[in-house]
């Protein structure tokens, strides 16, 4: 190679670049013969400009070629960067897998930048394994969940700091949801994996004023003061208590009823999704796994290795 004329190493440099635009799965030897090529035409230089009788003109000659061939290498290898990586690369990230046995406490936890801009939509993204080449999409959801009806989906948006814990197996409730205030109402009744927060308003924090402030609802006010949160009323009501009060306790002390009253708030939704892949079996290995994530172009977000 050493020996080839300014002629051939830009033809050389030509055919990797012609490799380069035919097949993608030829990036990486393209650039690697390109650099090597590069090597070669630096010992071709020293050697040549080592030879008595070289002018000057020869040497500026080889200088810039040699500059000129180094440029068109730093080019590819950055268009294979373009090609490989998406650009939400470092915005999303794979925190971390939890590597079940069963697909019901088999996720993935997704996490948004703290500090990115803008949104980014990932329905329609691909988490996969190299190691088995299993790998599924990721669904739609429901951004605002309602109990005991058909609620429509929708794309699942995320935003800087939001999380998505995305789980193998089936929803409990049957729907990927966005995470709210009231969301903990869920939990009396389903299993969740990891556990959703339980800290829906308090009963006493609620608008009471449906209940006359009379002495004789004194133990209604006790009553709903001692309730925990996110908790429907299940059981029997102590005796004596008013209809104004029974009525709160059993309307009002619900997931639906809670959406109802607290959707406008500021901090109605949380930061986080649940989203299932509804599949009957595992993903991941318990060792020796590289989980990638793609965007919908097919290009990587994320990676994680264990």
């Amino acid at each position: 190679m050493s020996g080839l004329p300014l002629i051939h190493r830009s033809l050389v440099l030509i055919n990797f670049q012609k490799i380069f635009m035919e097949k993608d799965h030829y990036l990486g030897l393209a650039i690697l013969l390109g650099i090597i090529a590069i090597a070669a035409f630096g010992g071709f230089k020293n050697s040549a400009l080592n030879q008595s009788g070289s002018t000057a003109t020869q040497k500026q000659t080889l200088q810039q070629q040699i500059a000129s061939d180094q440029k068109q290498v730093n080019d590819l290898q950055a268009q294979l960067a373009a090609k490989n990586y998406s650009p939400y690369y470092g915005a999303v990230s794979i925190q971390y897998i939890n590597r079940g046995n069963t697909p019901g406490n088999e996720y993935a936890v997704l996490h948004m930048n703290d500090s990115a801009t803008g949104s980014v939509q990932i329905t329609g993204w691909r988490i996969q394994s190299v190691a088995s080449g299993q790998g599924t999409s990721i669904p739609d959801g429901v951004f605002l969940y309602y109990t005991g009806t058909i609620n429509g989906k929708n794309l699942i948006t995320l935003s800087a700091g939001d999380t998505v814990y995305l789980l193998t197996g089936v929803s409990p409730i049957g729907y990927n949801f966005k995470v709210n205030k009231c969301s903990g109402y869920l939990s009396q009744f389903q299993n969740f994996t990891p556990y959703l927060s339980t800290s829906c308003p308090a009963p006493r924090d609620e608008n009471l004023s449906s209940i006359p402030r009379r002495v004789e609802n004194n133990a209604c006010f006790d009553y709903i003061d001692s309730l925990p949160s996110c908790r429907e009323q299940v059981g029997s009501l102590p005796a004596g208590l008013s209809y104004e009060c029974t009525n709160f306790i059993t309307t009002k002390l619900n997931y639906n009823s809670c959406v109802d009253t607290h959707r406008g708030d500021k901090d109605f939704y949380q930061k986080e999704w649940r989203v299932y892949l509804g599949r009957s079996s595992t993903l991941w290995q318990s060792e020796r796994e590289d989980i990638v994530l793609y965007d919908a172009n097919g290009k990587i977000v994320s990676e994680l290795t264990y």
